[in-house]
C-alpha cells in the first residue's frame, strides 16, 4: 500500500529530528523539542487513520519518537552520571528511517550521545574540562611532569650516593 501524505511528512520530520539530534546543540535550542511534539501529534493522527501502515511499521515509528523524546528528557538532567544512566535505558530504532541510511540514524545518535556522556563523566572524574587540542596539551604536560619527575628522582638518588644498585635493591626488597 502507498504511504499517505501524513506518513511521508512523518518520515521526513523524523529524519530531520534524527539529524538534529546527531548534532551538538545549544541548550537553548528549541526546534528539536517542538519537532518531537509535532511527531507525537502526527503519529497519533496516523494511528487513527483508516488507511494506516502495517503494525510493525507503526511500532517502529513509535519506538523512534519515544527514543527522541527520551533523549530530550535525558539532556535535561543535571549530572552527567544521570544522563549516562538515562541514555542506557533508551531504545533506538531498529530499521533505517530513509533508504539512504545503512544503519538506523537513531542508533548512531544513541552511540554518539553515549560517547558524549561517557567523555563528560571521564573529564569530570579526572578534572579535565577542556577538549580537543587543549586536552591533548594537558595530557602531554601531565605525562612530561611524570616522566621528568621520575628522571629527576633517579638523578637525585644517584647524586646522593645511593647509586643504581641501591635503587634496584630498594625496588626488589622494598626498603633502603
Amino acid at each position: 500500500m502507498a504511504a499517505t501524505r501524513l506518513e511521508l511528512n512523518l518520515i521526513r520530520l523524523l529524519s530531520r529530528c534524527e539529524a538534529l539530534a546527531a548534532e551538538r546543540r545549544d541548550p537553548e535550542e528549541w526546534r528539536l523539542e517542538k519537532y518531537v511534539a509535532a511527531l507525537e501529534d502526527m503519529l497519533r493522527e496516523l494511528k487513527k487513520q483508516c488507511s494506516k501502515p502495517a503494525p510493525e511499521l507503526l511500532n517502529e515509528y513509535t519506538r523512534k519518537v519515544d527514543f527522541l523524546k527520551g533523549l530530550l528528557e535525558a539532556e535535561k538532567l543535571s549530572s552527567s552520571t544521570e544522563k549516562a544512566l538515562a541514555n542506557q535505558f533508551l531504545a533506538p530504532g531498529r530499521t533505517p528511517t530513509t533508504i539512504k541510511e545503512r544503519t538506523p540514524a537513531s542508533k548512531t545518535v544513541h552511540l554518539q550521545t553515549k560517547a558524549r556522556c561517557t567523555g563528560k563523566m571521564r573529564s569530570e572524574l579526572l578534572g579535565t574540562v577542556c577538549s580537543g587540542a587543549a586536552a591533548s596539551l594537558l595530557l602531554l604536560y601531565r605525562w612530561s611532569l611524570m616522566t621528568f619527575g621520575c628522571l629527576w628522582w633517579l638523578c637525585l638518588r644517584y647524586i646522593l650516593g645511593w647509586g643504581w644498585s641501591h635503587l634496584l635493591c630498594h625496588t626488589v626488597h622494598g626498603g633502603p
